[in-house]
């Protein structure tokens, strides 16, 4: 059985690893794992197999809703990030709604800061291996592994629900009675008078109503005290502008400049960084090949044609330069 630490350390190995060509889904990782697709989560099998922990972490997963099942049903799981600590494993929902069912997307974390905030690694982010700092604002919940040296897992499960006490449940009675005007007992216990509150703020708000207090309630919550009516979604933190590093890797900084130049050419993008299937079709229309979101060899000759590099059809360091070098000149 593996450590924390070695986990970790095969993680960090990691660290920079990318797609050639961009957005292709192919790497050491998913040659690895014999498939080329989203890797996020083979990226944290590929670590756990190299550090003697893929038994620890469920085994190999590159589908995110099924480990964090796998780690539900082994009673490894928690939900939202109280009692988090280096080397669980993330898993974060785009879209808001804390449900196992939509996770999108996982990570590994590195550090837990007293802000709340979350040092991670993660694979297929930006169509890179890098480290992210993460707040609550996607987080569903995370599974702890059972590493040889791991801590257990808190009591809870994150669910507040009949029978839980605690400072948690006096917040959220408060919270209740500011919000809803229940008219609660502020004493930390979660019983019949705070269930019926909990039930009557999920049908106001338009969640399922089963008395349970979980990532969902808490981030409707949070809305309602500020006077919202939906929970506010996490708004994408591009990197900054300026000229690039000429230095053929095509990170997020890259890829947020030519989500720029393109949207110069009319593309109405959100400047986040990342390769996805928007900024590939964009990135097409914009090359005269047809927007299909696949950048095979057509769409990687039109691009050497247009940046001045070698036309061979394959994406590699070299066409990023070039297309780095004209993105510098604002000649893309």
């Amino acid at each position: 059985m593996g450590s924390v630490e070695g986990m970790l350390a095969q993680m960090r190995s990691l660290l920079g690893t990318g797609e050639y060509p961009p957005g292709s889904n192919h790497n050491k990782v998913t040659e690895w794992y014999g498939m080329n697709d989203a890797w996020c989560d083979m990226t944290v099998s590929y670590a756990a197999a190299h550090s003697d922990n893929l038994s620890a972490v469920g085994g190999k997963f590159a589908y995110t809703v099924a480990h964090a099942q796998s780690f539900q049903s082994r009673g490894r799981w928690h939900y939202g990030t109280g009692g988090i600590t280096a080397g669980d494993i993330v898993f974060f929902d785009w879209s808001g709604s804390r449900s196992i069912g939509a996770i999108d997307h996982v990570g590994v974390v590195e550090a837990v800061h007293s802000n709340g905030t979350l040092t991670t690694i993660e694979g297929n982010t930006s169509d890179q291996c890098m480290r992210r700092l993460r707040n609550s604002s996607t987080i569903v919940g995370y599974g702890r592994p059972s590493y040889g040296d791991a801590d257990p897992l808190p009591a809870s499960d994150g669910i507040l629900r009949q029978g839980s006490k605690g400072d948690g449940v006096r917040t959220l009675q408060q919270n209740l009675n500011k919000v809803m005007g229940s008219g609660l007992d502020v004493d930390g216990d979660f019983g019949p008078a705070t269930d019926k509150a909990v039930r009557a703020f999920q049908a106001k708000y338009g969640l399922g109503v089963d008395g349970e207090y979980g990532p969902a309630s808490a981030a409707m919550m949070a809305a309602a005290l500020k006077g919202g009516t939906q929970p506010q979604p996490p708004a994408p933190r591009p990197p900054a502008g300026g000229q690039l590093q000429v230095d053929g890797q095509f990170g997020p900084a890259t890829c947020a400049a030519l989500q720029r130049a393109l949207n110069q050419h009319g593309a109405k993008l959100s400047v986040d960084g990342a390769f996805g299937p928007m900024t590939k079709k964009a990135l097409q229309s914009y090359l005269g090949v047809t927007a299909d979101g696949a950048v095979g060899p057509n769409t990687i000759k039109a691009l050497q044609k247009k940046v001045g590099s070698g036309v061979d059809g394959e994406w590699g360091p070299d066409t990023t330069r070039h297309l780095q070098q004209a993105l510098n000149a604002g000649s893309f």
